[in-house]
């Protein structure tokens, strides 16, 4: 597989055919994610774009299906279809998602969209105690299973840092902290912001290299009640 070093340069084949697609439908395409900037791996990671269209016809996103398939070959995720009264109209229903675009991007063609995008604390500070609720049950629903082995141990545990990631950035939007682009950082910092003592949230990030199953599953247990512990101060706030 090859190496993307440059996930900007590497998306401008990509950018001119949906602009040969689209034409005058077109209002912009958006880099997001890793590939924007933080923690992308030039190895694995995938280039998330965002589609801005003047509409959000079914037919008229259907064009694209050939692009799609063509740059799915290539690394390329399936991408992202909005416009611009949709992300108007959204941002009370999805704060989280839409801090996270906003908070990571590059604008490779056309309008800038998320420039003077205003997101309402409120709405946010109710998404997260849901995201963070949500996310917690799934969590004790699957540990008993993944418990007994440490690959599957191991996976959960990469699941669930990459499900919450989005809603500990969002955690530091409210408290006024600046959100590092590296998960290591973030994790550290919301231990800081949040007052989680026993570093709990970077230990399970760094269980990714060896160690043994007893172990994996203290600092699992030691995860799973930090993250109680940040439902508990969210409810309060």
């Amino acid at each position: 597989m090859k190496n993307i070093l440059n996930p900007v340069d590497y998306s401008k084949t990509a950018v001119e055919s949906y602009k040969l697609l689209y034409g005058k439908d077109l209002v912009s395409i958006i880099l997001y994610g890793s590939g924007a900037g933080g923690d992308f791996d030039p190895r694995k990671s995938d280039v998330n774009l965002l589609i801005v269209l003047t509409s959000m016809d079914v037919e008229l996103i259907a064009k694209s299906s050939e692009i799609q398939s063509r740059y799915l070959r290539e690394r390329f995720s399936i991408p992202l279809f909005m416009n611009k009264k949709y992300i108007e109209q959204s941002l009370d229903s999805y704060p989280v998602e839409f801090l996270n675009l906003k908070g990571c991007y590059r604008v490779l063609y056309g309008e800038d969209v998320f420039e003077s995008l205003s997101i309402e604390s409120d709405h946010l500070r109710l998404q997260i105690e849901r995201e963070l609720k949500g996310k917690w049950l799934h969590l004790l629903q699957e540990f008993p299973y993944a418990r007994k082995n440490r690959k599957n141990l191991l996976e959960l545990a990469r699941l669930s840092l990459k499900a919450y990631a989005p809603v500990f950035r969002a955690m530091l939007h409210i408290k006024g902290v600046e959100i590092p682009l590296k998960r290591n950082e973030l994790l550290k910092e919301i231990e800081s912001a949040y007052t989680i003592s026993d570093q709990s949230l970077s230990k399970i990030s760094e269980s990714f290299t060896t160690i043994n199953l007893p172990e994996m599953e203290k600092r699992f247990v030691a995860y799973a009640k930090a993250l109680e512990s940040l439902i508990n101060t969210i409810e309060f706030q």
